[in-house]
């Protein structure tokens, strides 16, 4: 006898669904025990997880680079004049300290490790940046073994360091721009966010602001050396052109009150001399006083203006989960696996069943 085929109809209906729903409805209300102690059982390893995870605090400061060579335009007039006598004003650009170089200069080791040398006040006390990093960090208490270590304080002036200073100092950099010390830029703004995370409220709050404080001093040095050394040459080759112009009047004062009432040729010729010899350095000196009052101008237009947009301020956002609520987060993660549980252990005997 022929076998006949059989038709197997895989199209889900909506009765079904409905009765499904209804039997894993009843599932769940039947194991709500089950349900409560994983529940249970989350909260309390979520306590225990907040109980040995330190509350860290997060500083977090903004601000934004502006370069004072934008409005070079009515200063390069000035700049060709003074070209004229010979001075560089330092009108070129730089693309050195471009935005992207200004965030990696903020983790760099140099900046990082001056904003730790910085004298700071803490708890009305004046001390090092760095010596109350090792004091909350009970860094030399754990240094015990080690004598030089256990009693290392670092003195205020950099040249009395040791090679054992400079040593910790590498080490707490490392650290601290791996764990702690964070930089960003927005991708669509010149915005730049410097994030400094620590279970020191204090620390975090003054370690971001000494990085910005010590960046926006190297930068505007670096920026403004060139400006700086023309200034500095003109100013000097101003007292020296004064000195000989001083020196100039006195021989020529000197020489008419000897010929005072002596009409001879060989007098007249030095006196027209001396004359010309003042006249010049007037003339000269004139002009370097104008080009150093010009390159004055210059320096301040090149400084570069690092504008605070935003500074972290008290009582800075806390990271990390406190004990309630570590509770009602692992508590609802436990109850939603345990209802996870039931609803795939009603599915597999269903499956089974069939």
């Amino acid at each position: 006898m022929e076998e006949q085929p059989r038709y197997y109809d895989d199209e889900i209906r909506l009765k079904d669904v409905i009765l499904k729903m209804r039997q894993l409805k009843r599932d769940l209300l039947k194991n709500w025990k089950l349900i409560f102690v994983f529940g249970a059982l989350s909260a309390g390893i979520g306590l225990l997880y907040s109980m040995k995870q330190e509350l860290r605090y997060e500083a977090e400061l903004t601000f934004v680079v502006e370069d004072g060579k934008s409005g070079g335009s009515a200063m390069s007039k000035y700049a060709g004049l003074a070209s004229q006598f010979g001075f560089d004003m330092g009108m070129g650009s730089s693309t050195t300290f471009s935005e992207n170089n200004i965030v990696e200069l903020l983790t760099s080791r140099r900046i990082v490790e001056s904003a730790l040398l910085n004298e700071v006040e803490v708890d009305g006390e004046k001390q090092l940046l760095v010596n109350y990093h090792l004091d909350f960090n009970n860094y030399r208490e754990k240094w015990n073994g080690s004598a030089d270590l256990a009693n290392l304080i670092y003195p205020n002036n950099r040249e009395d360091f040791t090679l054992l200073h400079d040593s910790v100092l590498g080490v707490s950099w490392k650290n601290l721009t791996k764990m702690v010390v964070s930089v960003e830029m927005g991708d669509e703004t010149n915005i730049i966010r410097v994030k400094c995370n620590s279970k020191n409220e204090q620390f975090a709050k003054l370690l971001s602001e000494s990085l910005v404080d010590e960046m926006s001093e190297y930068y505007i040095q670096s920026q403004t050396a060139k400006a700086r050394h023309t200034l500095d040459f003109i100013e000097n080759r101003g007292d020296s052109a004064l000195r000989e112009l001083k020196s100039a009047e006195l021989s020529y004062a000197l020489h008419k009150d000897s010929n005072f009432g002596v009409m001879r040729a060989q007098g007249l010729l030095e006196e027209l001399r001396l004359k010309r010899e003042v006249e010049i350095l007037n003339v000269m000196y004139a002009e370097i006083i104008k080009n150093l009052e010009i390159s004055k101008v210059t320096l301040l237009n090149q400084k570069p203006l690092v504008n605070i947009i935003d500074t972290p301020i008290y009582p800075l956002e806390q990271k990390g989960f406190s004990g309630l609520k570590a509770l009602i987060l692992f508590g609802i993660l436990g109850v939603m696996l345990g209802g996870m549980y039931v609803v795939s252990r009603s599915l597999v005997q269903d499956a089974l069943k069939d």
